[in-house]
């Protein structure tokens, strides 16, 4: 073989060198550059949970994420075996790839609030709200889980992940169709919500909420005699919170302020006789009507009060 042709080969194997190094360097401030809203992505604190897992997001942001206009390297493709009904406990089959083509492992995924995985469905009408955790069916990148639709209408489902790699939030944005013809949307500014005998209402609220504002809210969940609820853990803390916008462009993944770690035995304000209150944060980009929910736990079931407010330029 000739000098020529030697250098040749060379020069080859570093240009390929390079080219893959530049990929690597160019994905890594992509994933850098990616918007630092919700979890903070994790502000890059490590918890170790009861369990001894690592949990890594620990937010006191609302974070309303805007879905058509924030874009994340992530997809959930849905499958289901028959055609949704509502009323009826369907399997779901959710496979979770890079928008490359790779499929994303159990492995791959960070403990995020006790699961590695949120997925959120909300249908047309935001009258029937679920908040699941898919369960890995080995190692290809595909979970499962039961869900069964109240209403008919697109379903839009947001499938929120930690890659344990980045270190950072990504969001997934796809549908499930539930055949027929979907409710209509209806609101009407509401602070109290009884749903199964339990009060739920949320306090320092002002008349006019704006834009780009910071708002602490408290939450009180009372029995119908009057007294505290008993909350039960759920998700590492007492309570969550998440409010969808009109249009279904995105959501807030609220939860109770201070870290996870700290929300076990705090994230609580002192209350009165109605007890303590669990204290959100809420901030949204932009005006229009805002529809939240609120999660809790009694006797082992999740219990969820519903709220909406107008928020103003």
């Amino acid at each position: 073989m000739s000098v020529s042709k030697t250098q040749s080969s060379i020069g080859k194997r570093w240009l390929s060198i390079v080219a893959i190094s530049l990929v690597f360097f160019g994905a890594y401030f992509v994933l850098r550059a990616l918007p630092d809203a919700q979890c903070g992505f994790l502000h890059y604190d490590e918890i170790v949970n009861a369990n001894g897992e690592v949990e890594l997001c620990a937010t006191n942001h609302a974070g309303f994420l805007d879905l058509s206009r924030l874009k994340y390297p992530v997809q959930a493709t849905l499958e289901t075996a028959e055609p949704l009904r509502p009323g009826e406990m369907a399997d779901v089959s959710l496979t979770l790839k890079t928008r490359g083509g790779m499929t994303i492992a159990p492995h791959e995924l960070a403990v995020t609030h006790t699961k590695k995985m949120h997925v959120m469905l909300i249908d047309p009408s935001l009258e029937d709200y679920h908040h699941l955790h898919p369960q890995p069916d080995g190692i290809d990148g595909r979970y499962l889980f039961d869900f069964e639709p109240k209403r008919p209408g697109n379903y839009q489902v947001f499938t929120e992940i930690v890659p344990a790699r980045s270190r950072r939030q990504a969001i997934a944005v796809s549908e499930l169709e539930v055949p027929g013809e979907p409710g209509e949307l209806r609101f009407d500014r509401s602070v109290k919500s009884v749903v199964g005998g339990l009060h739920f209402e949320l306090e320092s609220i002002p008349e006019t909420l704006r834009t780009g504002r910071d708002y602490r809210f408290e939450l009180y969940v009372n029995d119908a005699s009057g007294a505290p609820a008993p909350l039960e853990m759920v998700m590492g803390a007492k309570g969550h919170m998440v409010a969808f916008d009109a249009a279904r462009k995105g959501f807030a993944h609220m939860h109770p302020i201070d870290t996870i770690a700290s929300a076990r035995t705090a994230g609580l304000s002192l209350g009165d006789d109605r007890g303590e209150s669990l204290d959100f944060m809420f901030n949204v980009p932009n005006p229009g009507w805002y529809r939240l929910f609120a999660q809790i736990q009694i006797d082992g079931e999740a219990v969820f009060g519903r709220f909406d407010l107008k928020v103003e330029e």
